[in-house]
């Protein structure tokens, strides 16, 4: 997956806690649907609808896109910035 192969930590690490996020929350509400688990309250992610879950749903998937698109503008200008610190001054 591209997020993990970044160098940045944030970003691996941005993506992995989103990931969880709607993993936990599909998997809590797949439980309490199998009557395993008491009843919670949360909605399973882009099927129910809960009042503002659908917006905070669709803005933390936009911003798994967004941590996930290639960057080869910011590539080029890191590398850029490593040649300039490499070269003797």
């Amino acid at each position: 997956m591209h997020a993990f192969r970044n160098d940045y930590p944030f970003i691996r690490l941005s993506f992995a806690g989103l990931a969880i996020l709607f993993g936990l929350q599909s998997a809590i509400n797949m439980a309490v649907n199998l009557h395993l688990m008491p009843a919670k309250g949360m909605t399973l992610p882009f099927i129910s609808y809960g009042g503002s879950s659908m917006i905070s749903l669709a803005f933390g998937m936009g911003m798994l896109l967004a941590l996930t698109r290639d960057r080869p503008r910011a590539e080029l200008l890191a590398k850029r910035h490593l040649s300039y610190a490499a070269s003797p001054a």
